[in-house]
């Protein structure tokens, strides 16, 4: 009797796990959906379905009974927040540069709500140098290949007028921190650590890597999409491995760096020799 009874319950947790995963696909689905009405038919659609999705997951962490899986739901909250926000700000008169660091501090600043609600401390969310130190090194390294690569894709205008010291400096730390440092402790230090704690490290490492690379679709480009899904995966798998965000937010802010900042004055004066 009693091992039938413990063949319902396992069978009862393996039902509510499918239940969950079905809940996470629907939500990257409508992830997917609204970033395509953003880019292709209208953005306040897209706005639309955005805080649409938000109140959804609002209401779904409420009403679930695993307390793991709330926390997960309430970790996807802030990404339509980073669209709603991000939609508004080309209303404004504002440098494309500065969009970086507005749409950050909502950003920072519901990371800071959910690891204080969740009880996640910086060793949690992995702001530690926990590891080889060169490994960290080595990691943040790749930034300036996956930048150049990206580039070439994308081609995309420099964010800062002229190729001074000084303006690329201060650019460079402005991505560091508003993409870098807020994305990945987003993305990998909370997102991705709650998905794993509920359904593993594989799992989580592709879950989390297929919605970063959603927040990505308004570049157009398909091989961009390719390309972005490739340097999460890496980005997730660094973290598996060394439990710590450090050497990948380093590697994030180089990549950006070289993106935006250094490779469009490389191209133009390379064009401008021929």
């Amino acid at each position: 009797m009693e091992n039938t009874e413990k063949i319902s319950d396992k069978r009862l947790n393996v039902g509510g796990s499918i239940s969950y995963i079905i809940t996470l696909v629907l939500y990257l689905l409508a992830l997917i959906a609204a970033e395509l009405l953003t880019t292709y038919v209208n953005k306040i659609w897209g706005l639309s379905l955005h805080t649409i999705i938000l109140f959804a997951l609002l209401v779904n962490a409420s009403l679930v009974e695993s307390t793991d899986f709330a926390n997960l739901l309430r970790s996807l909250m802030p990404i339509p927040i980073i669209r709603v926000v991000g939609l508004s700000i080309p209303m404004m008169q504002i440098q494309p540069l500065y969009w970086f660091p507005i749409v950050a501090i909502p950003l920072f600043a519901a990371s800071i709500v959910l690891m204080r609600n969740q009880g996640l401390s910086l060793k949690d969310v992995g702001l530690t140098l926990k590891g080889s130190a060169k490994l960290q090194v080595l990691i943040a390294a790749t930034g300036f290949l996956s930048g150049i690569i990206e580039f070439f894709i994308l081609k995309p205008a420099p964010l800062i007028e002229q190729f001074t010291p000084a303006l690329l400096i201060g650019a460079f730390f402005i991505l560091l921190i508003s993409t870098g440092l807020a994305e990945e402790l987003l993305f990998r230090g909370i997102l991705q650590n709650n998905v794993t704690k509920t359904f593993g490290a594989a799992f989580g490492l592709i879950y989390t890597s297929l919605v970063f690379t959603t927040m990505h679709i308004g570049w157009i480009y398909f091989a961009d999409l390719v390309f972005v899904f490739s340097v999460a995966m890496f980005y997730g798998y660094c973290l598996i491995k060394t439990k710590s965000i450090v050497g990948i937010t380093v590697a994030h802010g180089i990549s950006n760096s070289m993106l935006f900042l250094v490779m469009p004055f490389v191209n133009l004066a390379a064009f401008s020799l021929f």
